[in-house]
């Protein structure tokens, strides 16, 4: 079993990581592998990668994947400072940002909670003023045989490249990739880009949620996502969290039908 770590050799923030990572956790030269941007500690390789991750869709060169992590950026209009998780996946018909479209990639929640916990943790140990928060599913890569997730400095240069919260993400990412989280595995609903609710219900509660499906998908609404959001999520997944004022009551009403229909556990946060 081996969890591969991926930082862009064309993103500030992942390169930061990656560097938190090296000092921090003792990543050193590969047994396995010649190629000097890949280092190892343990069962745990980190690789940097010429191209942008979101659009990495294979690990070939690394046959014994079993889970994949993304160091990245996270980038927003408003330039918020934050520290974020969040799956791969195109719910829509179009796929602007890697990976292909209507196709969502295979996660794992119980690694998603454990680095979702580990920075809401170094937040107050590191005195940091970011936001910490769930992003709902978006952007590639989506066609990974192995599950994979993102864990990311945002919101712009200022932060990718401060070195404390680069120490928070390797953190966050050495607890996802050696101790996950155990919690209530769930695919989320409804709000915006940022799923606050849903973070406090991994943060203030047991669930540990794999793909979230914000209010936008519902301006595309398609069952088959749905039901393919809950297949993608592993650990058998079979409890729905809706974000009750996320949703507006029409298409809440059709998503409750559908789970209902199709013997999901339902709550409404």
């Amino acid at each position: 079993m081996t969890v591969l770590i991926v930082a862009s050799e064309k993103d500030r923030a992942g390169l930061n990581i990656a560097s938190c990572l090296v000092r921090d956790y003792g990543f050193d030269k590969s047994p396995e592998y010649s190629d000097p941007r890949i280092l190892q500690k343990d069962n745990i390789l980190l690789a940097r990668t010429r191209e942008e991750t979101i659009y990495l869709e294979s690990v070939d060169p690394f046959p014994s994947t079993t889970s994949v992590i993304f160091a990245s950026r996270h980038t927003s209009e408003k330039g918020d400072p934050c520290l974020t998780v969040h799956c791969p996946g195109n719910v829509l018909s179009e796929a602007p940002y890697g990976g292909q479209p209507r196709s969502l990639a295979l996660v794992e929640p119980n690694r998603m909670r454990a680095a979702l916990l580990s920075l809401s943790e170094s937040r107050e140990e590191l005195g940091l003023s970011y936001l910490v928060s769930l992003e709902a599913t978006h952007h590639g890569p989506t066609e990974l045989p192995a599950p994979c997730m993102f864990v990311e400095i945002g919101s712009s240069a200022k932060q990718w490249e401060d070195t404390l919260a680069g120490e928070a993400v390797a953190r966050a990412i050495w607890t996802a990739a050696t101790s996950p989280a155990n919690g209530t595995p769930a695919v989320g609903f409804g709000g915006g880009h940022y799923s606050w609710k849903h973070t406090d219900a991994v943060v203030k509660g047991q669930f540990a949620f794999g793909h979230i499906l914000s209010k936008y998908f519902f301006d595309g609404y398609d069952p088959a996502i749905v039901e393919l959001a809950f297949r993608r999520t592993m650990g058998e997944c079979s409890h729905a969290v809706i974000d009750k004022k996320g949703v507006r009551g029409s298409e809440r009403n059709a998503l409750v039908e559908l789970l209902r229909r199709t013997g999901r556990e339902i709550a409404m946060i």
